[in-house]
């Protein structure tokens, strides 16, 4: 998995406004340090899928012969999948 070992140990360093912010998002979730960058890091790799996600239906509809590609809440209804927020959802 990119090279790292599960459970490994990073060490980070934070300027006073990075540690300023961490320590408030600490006391408003009620979180550890690791808490807060997991969740951090889960946050930015939800918005990449969503951006390759739609950069992948741009793609498909900008090509000639996809002029008929419906909308996505027509292929959740279509699917039977129209309560997905997942499915085909890139914004």
């Amino acid at each position: 998995m990119y090279g790292m070992k599960y459970n490994e140990r990073i060490e980070i360093r934070l300027d006073p406004e990075h540690a300023r912010k961490v320590a408030e998002l600490r006391e408003v979730y009620h979180a550890t340090t690791s808490d807060v960058v997991r969740k951090s890091i889960d946050a930015a790799h939800q918005e990449l899928v969503e951006r390759k996600r739609k950069e992948a239906l741009d793609w498909i509809v900008s090509h000639e012969g996809f002029e008929d590609v419906p909308d996505v809440e027509t292929i959740k209804r279509q699917s039977g999948r129209s309560n997905d927020p997942e499915l085909l959802d890139p914004y």
